[in-house]
């Protein structure tokens, strides 16, 4: 009867740790994939890395035709 228990308990565990790994997994390729997309809304105007050439933002690339907010 305790033997019966403890199996049961054991693969309980056994699926629970396999679920949470995968999910680690694809949490974890999914943060990659959004890190290496470039988002064209978040990309800064021209105009703005015309006036900041060395800035962390313009290093990816700007936007061309939009107004930079004051």
């Amino acid at each position: 009867m305790i033997f019966k228990e403890t199996r049961r308990l054991l693969q309980k565990v056994f699926i629970l740790g396999t679920l949470v790994a995968c999910l680690g997994l694809l949490s974890a390729g999914m943060e990659t994939k959004a890190s290496t997309d470039l988002n064209p809304n978040l990309l800064p105007c021209c105009s703005f890395c015309d006036n900041h050439p060395d800035h962390q933002l313009c290093q990816h690339g700007c936007l061309f035709g939009c107004r930079a907010s004051q």
